[in-house]
């Protein structure tokens, strides 16, 4: 089980290397090794995304964590209770009120941290349920209009890549990767990221030069995650 309280960079680069390895003996990799790789990937983009100032980014992955929040029975409320804060911070107030609600639950109560349970309480007291649709992207793969965060498509039915740096879906033509450990990004986000040339890649911890990186023109668009989309 992975633990969200103890996740940090190192965590997830050691979680990638196994990836990895497991990868370069091409021994079947279980799908739900990748989809808890995501989860805990997506948590820490929370923190990367909140030291930058970006709330609404730092709430779709939570959003994402909390969706899946039987997985961490330890750390329910924590996660939980950080939801209902970015989530009411960006302006998701719909979302916030549901997890403010989840909360509540006797089950939950008695776990709040005391800085935030006034505060959560205010929120389901005095529902604001609005909320502004996410934005949207085309799938990588059908080209469907799908929210940025979603990572599935109900169209062709294929689970998405996704961008190490902001956790939303791939785009085809802003598609570029790691030259250190071949996972994907969006270009134009990810030469922004590392534009100081002292950033190291979210997934393997490694410094990026913005010089090492380019468009990759003809992804492999089912190419297996820490795998060259482009061998040419």
């Amino acid at each position: 089980m992975l633990s969200l309280q103890r996740a940090s960079l190192k965590t997830t680069s050691d979680h990638m290397t196994t990836f990895q390895n497991l990868l370069k003996h091409k021994i079947k990799i279980p799908n739900e090794m990748v989809h808890n790789l995501m989860l805990l990937h997506s948590y820490i983009l929370v923190k990367l995304h909140v030291k930058r100032g970006d709330h609404m980014k730092a709430a779709r992955m939570l959003i994402r964590v909390a969706s899946n929040i039987s997985k961490f029975p330890s750390h329910i409320a924590q996660i939980l209770t950080s939801t209902v804060v970015e989530c009411y911070r960006s302006g998701l107030r719909a979302s916030a009120f549901s997890y403010a609600a989840m909360l509540l639950r006797p089950e939950y109560r008695s776990q709040i941290d005391p800085k935030w349970k006034k505060k959560i309480e205010q929120i389901v007291r005095k529902p604001d349920k609005t909320e502004e649709e996410e934005a949207t992207d085309p799938c990588p793969q059908c080209g469907t209009l799908l929210p940025q965060s979603t990572l599935e498509c109900g169209e062709c039915k294929n689970t998405l890549p996704y961008c190490i740096v902001t956790g939303r879906h791939m785009l085809k033509e802003d598609w570029c990767e790691c030259p250190h450990c071949s996972w994907p990004a969006l270009y134009s986000v990810f030469r922004e990221f590392v534009a100081n040339g002292e950033t190291p890649c979210p997934i393997c911890g490694v410094v990026v030069n913005p010089q090492q990186l380019s468009v990759v023109q003809e992804p492999n668009l089912y190419a297996k995650l820490g795998e060259p989309s482009n061998e040419g």
